[in-house]
């Protein structure tokens, strides 16, 4: 072993062998990074696999390539693998949504470094049932309560990734088959919007006059007079709006069912539109309607209208959401 110093003034220490007849130097390490006591360790390491035959550097490629191969085959990137093959089959917000859920609770789980070939029914259980009943908080985690629906989701999700997993050569059963939704969660009952009747529609619109901000109202006002989603309204953008034809077109791309729809504007949903962009004063075509408050480069945020009706007193038995507007509108119109 010793110290070779290069024209440069770089110094790297060298052990020189002799093996299969040929003379071969291999890099122990840089001086100072590597000191000489750690320099002698792995010299007695390389010396001891040259006298079983096997070049040092060889040994070192293969480790690299075991490193890599075993990385390659933990969850998490089959877990990305299978993200990246769905993505061009699913709307953007399904996509992110499912990236959202498995970067939270699998990227950052022990799961998530463990190869997929050691992963059994037990380690999948424990992870779902810790989303379940949540007790620690993740990053961007407001409540501490379980949650049951977005484990049966990731369930789901797990379910499709070991099945890609099974396909690719990497595992030869499906740990996640043998769970049951059912054996993981137990779902709260479901509870349905109520339908509003004309005096508890007359009750909302004044109340959230005063609970909610000017926007919240108008926003509400429309999500009724539109008969949309909330998801749909908050995403609106100037440029899907003709106020002189009274038309609001939504593309294919925002909608659930991946189809264009055409809503019709009355007068006083004309009237709204136009008192937001006196409120909001959009710059171009591109900006959102109900652009968030702190951030207007993003929508209105999901639970916005939500949180206005509970402080409207619309939960518990007399729970109303955002969502439910539709209803409403279906429940009116039929009649």
């Amino acid at each position: 072993m010793y110290l070779r110093v290069s024209v440069s003034g770089s110094k790297v220490w060298k052990f020189d062998y002799r093996l299969d007849g040929k003379d071969c130097s291999y890099t122990l390490g840089r001086f100072p990074d590597l000191s000489i006591t750690d320099a002698r360790q792995r010299r007695s390491a390389a010396a001891k696999l040259v006298a079983s035959g096997i070049h040092p550097k060889a040994y070192e490629k293969q480790l690299q390539q075991q490193t890599v191969a075993h990385q390659k085959n933990t969850l998490w990137p089959v877990c990305e693998e299978w993200l990246e093959d769905n993505r061009g089959k699913w709307t953007p917000y399904c996509h992110a949504q499912a990236t959202r859920f498995l970067a939270r609770y699998v990227k950052g789980s022990p799961l998530g470094t463990m190869p997929v070939r050691d992963i059994k029914v037990s380690h999948v259980h424990d992870l779902l049932q810790s989303i379940a009943k949540r007790k620690a908080l993740a990053d961007d985690e407001r409540k501490a309560e379980g949650a049951p629906h977005i484990a049966i989701r990731v369930r789901q999700h797990l379910d499709a990734i070991f099945r890609r997993a099974i396909i690719s050569g990497r595992v030869d059963a499906n740990p996640v088959a043998a769970l049951k939704a059912s054996d993981v969660v137990t779902l709260p009952p479901t509870r349905h919007n109520r339908a509003l009747e004309a005096h508890e529609l007359k009750h909302l619109l004044a109340t959230f006059s005063v609970t909610g901000t000017q926007r919240t109202h108008l926003a509400m006002c429309l999500l009724l007079l539109t008969s949309l989603r909330s998801v749909e309204l908050r995403g609106a953008r100037w440029r899907e709006i003709d106020l002189q034809s009274a038309i609001w077109a939504i593309p294919e791309e925002r909608m659930k069912m991946e189809r264009p729809h055409v809503v019709p504007l009355s007068r006083r949903a004309i009237e709204i539109s136009e008192k937001i962009r006196e409120i909001n004063r959009p710059k171009s075509a591109d900006d959102y309607l109900f652009p968030n408050v702190r951030d207007e480069s993003r929508p209105m945020a999901a639970t916005t209208i939500n949180a206005a009706l509970v402080r409207s007193g619309f939960n518990h038995e007399r729970l109303f959401r955002a969502h439910g507007a539709r209803g409403t509108f279906s429940t009116w119109a039929h009649e």
